[in-house]
């Protein structure tokens, strides 16, 4: 656990030198929450580092293109890479491996602030042997400029 806080941490640091806009936001999902933080959504491709929440905490890099682009909406598709604990819809089970998701979502910024915006996301989650299910959610992202 104290290696996947100092990732973690290294990772913001990293962001935040990296790129002159850093995201960051909270996406709730069906099957468990996730703290992000990442480059500027406004961009065609951007990228999220998500942290996941729960009884175990877990890791999943996303990279996404945006497919529309406007001042109000963006909506986009992408594909994570999921690291560490993988939380199964079965409650009493936990795997330690890898898996693949492709989320496909809109960032909706309704206010004049367009820093500011709401998230709805769906995301086929694939993983070996112990089968596939679908993930959606929503969430909240501000970007720092």
């Amino acid at each position: 656990m104290k290696k996947l806080l100092m990732l973690s941490l290294f990772l913001l640091g990293f962001a935040s030198l990296s790129f002159s806009q850093v995201s960051v936001g909270l996406n709730l999902q069906n099957s468990r929450n996730f703290v992000t933080v990442g480059t500027d959504p406004d961009k065609t491709f951007f990228f999220d580092g998500r942290l996941g929440l729960g009884r175990e905490l877990g890791l999943e890099l996303v990279g996404a293109y945006n497919f529309v682009q406007k001042s109000e909406v963006n909506a986009y598709f992408g594909l994570g890479l999921g690291l560490f604990d993988h939380y199964h819809p079965r409650k009493d089970r936990y795997y330690d491996e890898t898996y693949f998701a492709i989320p496909v979502g809109a960032l909706i910024k309704p206010f004049n602030n367009k820093d500011f915006g709401f998230l709805i996301e769906v995301s086929p989650v694939f993983y070996s042997e112990y089968g596939n299910y679908l993930r959606g959610g929503i969430g909240v992202k501000y970007t720092i400029r």
